[in-house]
């Protein structure tokens, strides 16, 4: 079993297959990307706190060792006074495509690119950016907002105190929600079988999909109003609008509690392959 503990910045270029990645990080900055080359792990800036690397039967995990806290009630004020500037460090990692990944980061951004593996992000305080991934997505964040551009297949993305903003996406299924935070998707859905679910407490639902969407609509908006780019919706309630795009095959539900929900029409990408 390969183990590495890193004190200084340092790259590993390991000569073992890599199915799975599990990284917990305390803080810094972490970046992950997926390639055709062999499995990497950088450690630009390291911190007082090792790293730990280690590889096992296909599994990579990349984790902070446990620190030694002040004992008690005295262990949240060491967390404010010293624990992000002992535990502080930048670390890239490439992987193959197809890799499944877990990545956990308490405090600081995570970028994932170019990944078709099942994937898992948890931050809680920190910025999420998911730039060309595609497969069974999920990423949560607590203070912090989510960028998802160019994904695709299934997308679940949630922040209690954020903004979600999904762009270019061809995503068959999304669970898009905030707590407190606007909320704006740019899909390149494919028309026929699309699941499509937004969600916001307080602020704005701004939606775009294909002019040749089959779905069945319902948008509603209990403390704002609610527009529509497509005149074969109607008003179904004071602040409602549903009705059916083309077939209806697919299902599109977008909901405000405190904000505005609008609908806009996007042209067909003849590029994209439905």
């Amino acid at each position: 079993m390969p183990s590495w503990t890193v004190t200084e910045p340092q790259k590993l270029v390991l000569d073992e297959p890599v199915t799975r990645l599990e990284v917990v990080l305390f803080g810094g900055r972490l970046n992950v990307v997926g390639t055709d080359g062999p499995p990497r792990v950088e450690v630009g800036t390291a911190s007082e706190l090792p790293v730990v690397v280690t590889l096992t039967d296909g599994r990579l995990e990349i984790r902070h060792e446990s620190p030694k806290t002040w004992p008690g009630p005295l262990k949240p004020l060491w967390w404010w006074l010293l624990g992000i500037r002992k535990v502080a460090v930048q670390v890239s990692v490439a992987v193959p495509y197809d890799t499944a990944a877990h990545l956990t980061l308490t405090s600081g951004p995570v970028v994932v690119s170019s990944t078709r593996g099942e994937l898992t992000v948890d931050c809680t305080s920190g910025r999420v950016a998911l730039l060309g991934v595609a497969g069974r997505i999920r990423a949560k964040v607590v203070s912090g907002p989510i960028e998802a551009l160019g994904c695709a297949g299934e997308l679940s993305v949630e922040t209690v105190s954020g903004e979600i903003t999904i762009a270019d996406a061809a995503v068959h299924r999304l669970a898009a929600k905030t707590i407190s935070g606007a909320l704006t998707a740019d899909l390149d859905n494919p028309p026929h079988d699309s699941d499509l679910r937004l969600d916001t407490i307080s602020g704005e639902i701004t939606v775009r999909v294909r002019e040749d969407s089959d779905l069945e609509v319902r948008l509603a908006a209990i403390g704002g109003r609610v527009s529509c780019d497509f005149p074969e919706l109607y008003r179904s309630g004071h602040s409602a609008l549903s009705g059916r795009l083309g077939k209806g095959t697919g299902r599109l539900v977008a909901n405000a509690v405190s904000g505005h929900v609008a609908l806009l029409r996007r042209p067909v990408d003849e590029e994209f392959e439905s």
